[in-house]
């Protein structure tokens, strides 16, 4: 789910949360099923981003976590997965793209001087070196019927990607939450040649050991 719609109860659905939420399922499934850098500490701290929540007057919210992780660009500029250079750059463009919804906004003025810029009749050459036309021309994109989806084929028609790419279960630590220790007990069953482990005594952390299965 889009970090809009978690810090926001009454917020309607839209196209863009649909699509964010392509990014965080994305992100999940590589940190959990996919060899990287990271380190278990590290991956439990990114991880923990699509599991908070909290309840307030307005009821249960979260997307705090996820809203900073795009800001910041945490799981690009943090983790590399092994051997999948354009699974690194296609999340690092979503993270990018994404974020902008949760940038601020140009000022009245700024985007005032981008109204009387086009009324003037300003070369495109200067008018597209105004920021605020950046903005909008990143907001527009995220709407935008195949951006989604050209965005994902650009990616995944480039070389090299592994010619066997089967899943591998990640280790998350022990400072994994309950949550994510009861998602992970539905997940194990569904993927074959999985096991449960635990990492360390009374974690409640389980993670599916690679049972002999290659890339």
């Amino acid at each position: 789910m889009s970090a809009a719609l978690l810090r926001n109860n009454k917020k309607f659905n839209e196209v863009e949360d649909d699509r964010e939420s392509c990014l965080h399922v994305l992100a999940w499934t590589a940190l959990r099923f996919t060899k990287h850098t990271c380190s278990e500490g590290d991956s439990s701290t990114c991880l923990r981003a699509f599991d908070e929540e909290y309840e307030t007057a307005d009821g249960i919210k979260g997307g705090d976590l996820k809203k900073g992780f795009l800001l910041g660009h945490d799981i690009p500029r943090v983790v590399k997965f092994d051997r999948r250079p354009h699974l690194d750059k296609l999340i690092e463009e979503l993270t990018e793209a994404f974020s902008v919804r949760y940038e601020k906004p140009p000022s009245t003025k700024v985007l005032q001087a981008l109204e009387d810029a086009r009324v003037s009749n300003v070369p495109e050459s200067v008018i597209s070196n105004l920021p605020a036309l950046s903005y909008r021309k990143r907001l527009d994109d995220l709407a935008a019927p195949s951006w989604l989806v050209d965005t994902f084929r650009r990616h995944l028609n480039a070389d090299p990607w592994p010619l066997s790419d089967k899943a591998q279960g990640q280790p998350i630590g022990i400072g994994s939450s309950k949550k994510r220790a009861r998602e992970q007990a539905k997940l194990e069953p569904r993927i074959p040649h999985t096991k449960s482990q635990r990492f360390s005594k009374g974690s409640g952390s389980r993670v599916p050991s690679d049972d002999g299965l290659g890339d």
